[in-house]
């Protein structure tokens, strides 16, 4: 029995590593999972430019300064679903997996003022992986070997509070706090061959936390818009469950729990953007950057925090949107597509990800709008002895309007 343990620890961490089988978003599996900057298929369509791109029905959670440029009280909610494809050394895998793309309200309170306020649950990250190894060790000239299967699942949310005014004519300000809330949690499981042993260990992270972001948007030409924001926060609690489980013909022979507090920093994220007006279509590019080094949360030794940086092209053809158009002329068309360096390397290698997207929204009657939104990518490091996940993500999207607040006369 004391030699079961760390047996199974031996098998968990050396030696002969080979794949068997992947699947889900594996890379996830590394730092705090995958992130998500902006919610909803509009800005998925436009692969997440929306730094300085003016929509009247989005809610723009990028860029709080934005906020104010929407005309109708809007709720939206919406779905994402996806499929990866896993390649390496050979071997091929396929999972998918789908959740709720966050619950956002937004109150267009005075538009000749820009005054907006948002709120709302939205996802941060999110872990979704799976992954089983075949392991062997040498142990005393005999040859062991076993299986490890590795699950992540879980991830943290925002409730997030925003609001943007008009401080000059062609200048508007936003602001917003995120309270970051949720548990992440990466399980490891061991067996050994021809026997009935083995070891579950789990850590889970319980993370507390306020980032706060400002931002804003500039018209300065007829037809041109600048946008910038700037986020950060500080160190954020967490609070860590360590669980390990052991497994014998018998029952369970161990189990152990401890409970640590900790803390962890968070990122610091910028961006800028811009975006032109061509008539009835707008075409617009951003550039963002974060630096995760101060974060510590799932620190492992093959892994690094470091910086990352993204940048995205955004194409949109906005629908009409009038009682008087033809439902053809209501449709809006948007595109485009985005280069990102994530967020942590992987044995000190850089991992990329890069994407192409297409979207279209459509009206539902009154100020009801639907967007649906298809990318298509991959993900990994650009040499080829590596994990590659290639992926497809569908986001639906439904956005409810109604003209809350009426104009009234100025003097």
């Amino acid at each position: 029995m004391r030699r079961i343990i760390p047996l199974l620890l031996l098998l968990l961490m050396l030696s002969k590593i080979t794949a068997l089988s992947q699947g889900g978003s594996n890379y996830s599996a590394l730092g705090i999972g995958d992130l998500r900057y902006s919610v909803g298929a509009l800005y998925d369509a436009m692969s997440g430019t929306s730094i300085a791109m003016p929509m009247v029905h989005g809610i723009n959670v990028m860029n709080p300064a934005l906020l104010g440029l929407a005309t109708t009280t809007r709720i939206q909610t919406g779905y994402k679903f996806s499929q990866h494809v896993i390649k390496s050394e050979g071997v091929t895998s396929a999972q998918n997996n789908g959740k709720l793309d966050g619950l956002l309200a937004m109150f267009s309170v005075d538009t000749a003022q820009g005054f907006g306020i948002s709120l709302g649950i939205l996802p941060y990250s999110s872990l979704n992986y799976s992954t089983a190894r075949i392991i062997q060790t040498d142990l005393n000239g005999e040859v062991i070997s076993g299986r490890s299967t590795q699950l992540g699942k879980g991830g943290v949310s925002q409730l997030q509070l925003g609001a943007s005014v008009k401080v000059f004519t062609d200048l508007q300000i936003g602001i917003s706090t995120s309270a970051l809330f949720g548990v992440l949690e990466y399980s490891d499981k061991v067996t050994i061959d021809g026997s009935y042993w083995s070891l579950n260990s789990t850590q889970a992270y319980d993370i507390r936390g306020l980032i706060f972001k400002g931002g804003l948007w500039w018209k300065p030409a007829k037809g041109f818009n600048i946008g910038a924001f700037f986020s950060g926060g500080a160190n954020a609690s967490v609070f860590i469950t360590r669980q390990a489980t052991g497994y014998n013909p018998a029952g369970a022979y161990a189990d152990t729990v401890r409970v640590e507090k900790s803390q962890t920093g968070l990122p610091i994220t910028a961006g800028v953007g811009w975006s032109l007006n061509l008539g009835k279509n707008l075409l617009g590019m951003d550039l963002m950057w974060g630096d995760y080094s101060g974060v510590t949360v799932n620190a492992r030794p093959d892994a690094k925090y470091t910086t990352m940086y993204r940048t995205s092209l955004g194409y949109s053809k906005p629908g009409e949107m009038s009682s008087i158009s033809t439902f053809i002329d209501n449709i809006g068309y948007h595109g485009g597509a985005y280069f990102e360096k994530l967020y942590v390397t992987y044995n000190g290698v850089d991992l990329y990800e890069y994407a192409g997207s297409l979207g279209i929204s459509f009206p539902l009657g009154g100020h009801a709008i639907v967007d649906a939104s298809v990318q298509v990518g991959r993900r990994g490091p650009s040499i080829d002895n590596y994990l590659a996940d290639l992926f497809g993500r569908l986001t639906v999207t439904v956005s409810i309007g109604e003209a809350w607040f009426k104009p009234f006369v100025r003097d």
